[in-house]
């Protein structure tokens, strides 16, 4: 079984395991997928906690997927500002994203399927379009004034296709998800953010 907030997303997850991947193959699956057809809460641009548990072993593995804060994070950068804003590219991005190479370094210990199989979903949805939901259609409709500051932001989000009930296609998204299972988790993670691991007792750090 898998469960998610997407129906798509579980169901690549579940294709995963159908087609004898692990639970880690099925993650991964499921987590790529949201972040193209859930992109307002999930994304290759954040970070990724995970706890795995290794039956036969019984074990736990805790890999700590979150990203170090950015070389240039000095506290003259953030003069001024009493709290992180809510939203908001700059200053709000504090750290790098570690979920690439979370999903990199937990397939190289746990998976079974070729990274490449997990990501296909996610670039399938990304490439050729998927339904949008009313509340991803929503969260669009009341933030579009922000995402329109952005560049990048505006072309993922505000194009044609961004409307409930017509396909929506995130060609950038699928490109940058074909990057990473052919060019290794070092490369994966230089291109899209670099996590870090952390031990916790009773289990073993990835």
């Amino acid at each position: 079984m898998v469960s998610s907030p997407h129906a798509l997303a579980s169901a690549a997850g579940a294709d995963a395991l159908r087609a004898g991947g692990s639970a880690v193959d099925a993650a991964i699956a499921a987590a790529t997928v949201l972040g193209v057809v859930y992109p307002h809460m999930c994304g290759i641009g954040g970070d990724a906690f995970w706890l795995i548990y290794d039956a036969r072993e019984a074990r736990v593995a805790y890999l700590d997927g979150g990203g170090r804060a950015a070389a240039s994070a000095t506290l003259e950068r953030f003069r001024g500002e009493r709290e992180i804003p809510f939203r908001g590219i700059v200053p709000a991005t504090l750290t790098t994203p570690g979920a690439v190479a979370s999903f990199c370094e937990a397939h190289a210990r746990y998976g079974r399927l070729p990274l490449a199989r997990c990501l296909q979903g996610a670039i399938h949805y990304a490439r050729d379009g998927y339904p949008p939901t009313e509340r991803l259609a929503r969260w669009i409709s009341e933030t579009k004034g922000e995402l329109a500051q952005d560049a990048g932001s505006a072309a993922l989000f505000l194009g044609a296709g961004a409307k409930l009930g017509v396909s929506a296609a995130l060609p950038l998204l699928g490109r940058a998800r074909r990057l990473f299972p052919w060019r290794g988790s070092r490369r994966a993670a230089r291109l899209l953010g670099r996590g870090h691991l952390r031990h916790i007792p009773r289990g073993e750090h990835l």
